[in-house]
């Protein structure tokens, strides 16, 4: 028979920032997030519980029960690396062990338990190791999955076992909640006087699927071991990282360049190993006098190049400050991509993508990948939004021409000209201080604006004029105005 241990974290987002040391817990604190159009208390640490805030709670409620408490927004992507962290970590109690998302994990423990001289002795054991490691957790033991994660959730204490053979009974007077049903599955059980499990037991399941579905009997039969539903394990993500350790400081930036040369060459050769590339590097440098200084790049692609490692990691390096030397360094490749390979092409193009990628890389690691900015096409048919600004490292390399013929260069707003001979468009007008005369020209375009936008709401007709001073000129009016104002909206090549 199977026996699973399910790790419960009630408060995994409080003790992410108790494990930073984060001050504010010091008093009454919460983390919060958007839930049904409203900000909503999903975590409150013990004193603020002690002041009146409770779990579920309106934000604006729970400030004016506790006026001093202080919140964070739940991060839900830091979160999950520390919930996949202890799921890395819980292999040293168990070989099969699995995510039960956002806040649990899964161990199957069968045939392992004797090791830690018996299932309480193991909880307790696993109670102990996460409490060194500042998280708080509860424990339920029992033949199923279902089982387990209700003894953790429900169950009367911390640690809470329930012997082979006796997962009926051990249930029985828990909630119906604890078999994770849908909440109005909840409330309709509620309504029909079933609270406890005990209460679902004592059913027909054919009564209980023809009246609150085939869901509800399928969980039952789950949770009390009818129906097989084991621990399904999944082999934690590689790290790649790899760290030196000197016996003498070094300063010099021609050492410290060949100490991260070495490393790369180690981790970028696992990585094409596996054909897989990193967008992150983090490399940490621990001096003797001043501790850990962490730097970081990026790339525009999944790298496995040393040398692209070594290039972009050569400014942080000659930016570090060492005054006493650094005795320990670890080199970590993060954001981890599969690569997919294709034939190399030949000729000058390729040669300009990787010159683009490598320019990309070298602005984004100085000033913010999110800084390096290309214009994109966009289809509209007003034509200052016919582009958009979009990340160079997520952008298409090439420009798609719109289906209307537009200027190379737009001026927003368009430029204000002074008419000599009128005409439509004039024959003869002045723009910046320069004399132009019209020889050819097409047009008018009519475009009538956005309506639905917050915008200038004018009917605008545009006019292709070939200048005898040989500059190709947009011209804007505005037919309806009270006066025949032109403007130059834009330049073709």
């Amino acid at each position: 028979m199977p026996r699973i241990l399910s790790i419960w974290l009630p408060q995994l987002p409080l003790d992410r920032l108790a494990r930073h040391g984060d001050p504010r817990l010091a008093g009454a604190f919460a983390v919060t997030a958007e839930e049904r159009n409203a900000w909503r208390v999903m975590h409150a640490n013990r004193a603020a519980l002690k002041a009146g805030v409770k779990p579920g709670q309106a934000l604006a409620d729970a400030r004016a029960i506790c006026p001093d408490l202080l919140t964070e927004p739940s991060d839900t992507v830091r979160e999950e690396l520390l919930l996949r962290a202890l799921w890395r970590w819980a292999d040293c109690l168990s070989p099969r062990v699995s995510l039960d998302p956002p806040d649990g994990l899964l161990l199957d423990i069968s045939g392992c338990s004797h090791l830690f001289g018996g299932e309480r002795e193991m909880g307790g054991e696993s109670l102990t190791r996460l409490s060194d490691l500042q998280i708080e957790a509860r424990i339920g033991i029992a033949d199923t999955k279902g089982g387990a994660q209700a003894l953790a959730r429900f169950g009367a204490d911390a640690l809470n076992v329930a012997e082979p053979g006796e997962l009926r009974a051990a249930l029985a007077d828990l909630p119906i909640a604890a078999l994770a049903l849908p909440d109005n599955l909840i409330s309709e059980l509620a309504r029909a006087g079933l609270s406890t499990v005990a209460h679902l037991q004592d059913q027909k399941s054919a009564e209980l699927a023809r009246r609150f579905g085939l869901h509800l009997t399928q969980t039952i039969d789950t949770a009390l071991g009818r129906t097989p539903d084991p621990v399904t394990p999944k082999a934690a993500d590689p790290v790649y990282a790899a760290r030196m350790t000197l016996p003498e400081p070094i300063g010099f930036l021609e050492d410290l360049e060949a100490v991260l040369e070495r490393l790369a060459r180690q981790i970028c050769g696992w990585l094409e190993q596996d054909q897989s590339g990193a967008r992150r590097f983090q490399l940490t440098v621990r001096c003797v006098d001043t501790g850990d200084h962490h730097l970081g790049i990026g790339f525009a692609r999944p790298c496995t190049d040393p040398a692209a490692v070594l290039r972009q990691f050569s400014h942080p390096l000659s930016e570090l400050e060492i005054e006493y030397g650094a005795d320990w360094f670890r080199l970590c490749a993060e954001h981890i991509e599969p690569i997919r390979l294709k034939q190399t092409s030949f000729g000058e193009e390729a040669k300009r993508a990787d010159d683009r990628l490598i320019l990309i890389e070298t602005l984004g690691n100085r000033i913010g990948f999110d800084h390096v900015r290309v214009f994109q096409a966009k289809d509209s048919h007003v034509p200052e939004h016919e582009f958009e600004q979009a990340e160079a490292v997520q952008a298409a390399p090439r420009w798609v021409q719109a289906p209307r013929e537009r200027p190379i260069r737009l001026f927003t707003p368009p430029e204000y000209v002074q008419v000599e001979t009128p005409g439509r468009p004039p024959k003869a007008f002045k723009w910046r201080r320069m004399d132009f005369s019209s020889e050819t020209a097409h047009g008018p375009e009519r475009i009538t604006p956005r309506w639905f936008r917050d915008e200038d709401l004018r009917t605008r007709d545009y006019w292709k004029v070939q200048t005898r001073q040989g500059r190709r000129l947009w011209l804007l009016n505005y037919p309806g105005e009270e006066t025949e104002d032109w403007y130059v909206a834009g330049e073709f090549p």
